[in-house]
């Protein structure tokens, strides 16, 4: 059994249905912009200390046992959703969302440690996470309002990917000790983890009342779904090639195409905009995750524990940006969240081409230099 159906299946049941709890929030329970950012600021907690002492424990006690704890206590987790919508219950709601938080946060440095390992491409292994997370999308906007429905058929997806894991061989895993505060690995991957986190905390500020915005401008659950798919599919294909380049210029190029997609964002007057936008996004989202991932996995032996700290910087940034982006689409309207996250992509860029120069690492990023220029 290959793991890039897991990852296919996985990404699916576990991200397609984070277009809905905004809407969730909105319709069904009524909370305003600043609490939905609170929610989702929750959930990115969760996920950050999950993603790196799951990532730490799978270099210390081998990878197999922390992907299956974390893909099945996800199925379980993700089908309690339905539970807490029958119930009407908004605390119980939150509740689940942070649990959900834990248990997705385990599996994805374990998985991707262990394709690092049988010799997968980063690109094209990432590929069909973001094939999934489309697949998801869509699906999700395909029930329309019958959230339960989606939560339940979302967690069947899981459980699917979980019963393939249980197929995988694990061949004898070598075992690292990796101190409990890694600061040596922190400081030989900062050029990375800092820009990422700057960059993501812009982009989750958007992120958090998205799917409110595309209905401002005209766009139902449906086309909602299918406008997440377009950014997922251009992903899957982008990722599929964009191997063969230098990591440093993936993330330099993700940066800065970064700060230009959230610029036009603040442009778009209806939806049809926004969908060649999206292919954009999944261009400049595809090189920085990418070109990230593979920077940290090839530095470094203790492999899950970098992409756990990778994950656990995205995760930081899903804290900040939701907390700062709900209060601002309250203050200063969807669009001025949009102009906020593409300065702070330019800022991310910046400290990116100063570590880069601490670090002597900077001759790479040249090219893209001289073409910005």
């Amino acid at each position: 059994m290959r793991p890039d159906a897991i990852q296919l299946l996985s990404s699916t049941g576990s991200f397609g249905p984070v277009i809905l709890v905004p809407i969730i929030l909105a319709d069904h329970f009524d909370a305003s912009k600043g609490m939905i950012g609170v929610v989702v600021a929750a959930f990115a907690a969760a996920s950050f200390l999950a993603s790196y002492a799951s990532g730490r424990a799978a270099d210390i006690h081998g990878r197999r046992t922390i992907l299956l704890i974390g893909l099945f206590l996800s199925g379980v987790v993700t089908a309690l959703h339905a539970i807490t919508l029958w119930s009407d219950s908004l605390v119980l709601f939150v509740s689940v969302r942070v649990a959900l938080g834990l248990s997705a946060g385990m599996f994805p440095a374990a998985l991707m440690a262990y394709a690092y390992e049988m010799k997968q491409k980063m690109g094209k292994f990432s590929s069909w996470g973001a094939a999934g997370w489309g697949i998801g999308a869509m699906c999700v906007g395909l029930f329309g309002t019958l959230y339960e429905w989606a939560f339940v058929t979302c967690a069947a997806i899981i459980f699917v990917s979980f019963a393939m894991a249980l197929m995988l061989p694990f061949p004898k895993e070598k075992r690292l000790y990796v101190p409990l505060l890694p600061v040596r690995l922190i400081k030989r991957n900062a050029p990375v983890f800092s820009s990422m986190m700057v960059r993501h905390t812009g982009a989750n500020m958007i992120w958090v009342t998205y799917p409110l915005f595309l209905l401002s401008i005209g766009a139902d659950e449906v086309l909602i779904g299918a406008i997440y798919a377009v950014n997922a599919f251009s992903q899957f294909f982008i990722m599929s090639f964009i191997d063969r380049f230098d990591p440093i210029v993936l993330v330099a190029f993700g940066i800065g195409a970064s700060a230009v997609t959230f610029l036009l964002f603040a442009l778009a007057g209806s939806y049809w905009m926004i969908i060649p936008m999206q292919v954009l996004l999944a261009s400049s989202w595809a090189c920085l995750y990418v070109g990230s991932l593979r920077y940290v996995m090839d530095k470094n032996e203790e492999k899950a524990t970098v992409t756990g700290l990778l994950s656990s910087s995205i995760s930081l940034s899903g804290i900040l940006g939701p907390l700062l982006g709900g209060f601002a689409a309250a203050a200063l309207g969807f669009r001025g969240v949009m102009l906020i996250a593409s300065g702070m992509a330019v800022v991310a860029f910046v400290i990116f081409v100063i570590e880069m120069r601490s670090s002597g690492e900077l001759y790479r990023i040249r090219g893209v230099l001289r073409a910005l220029r």
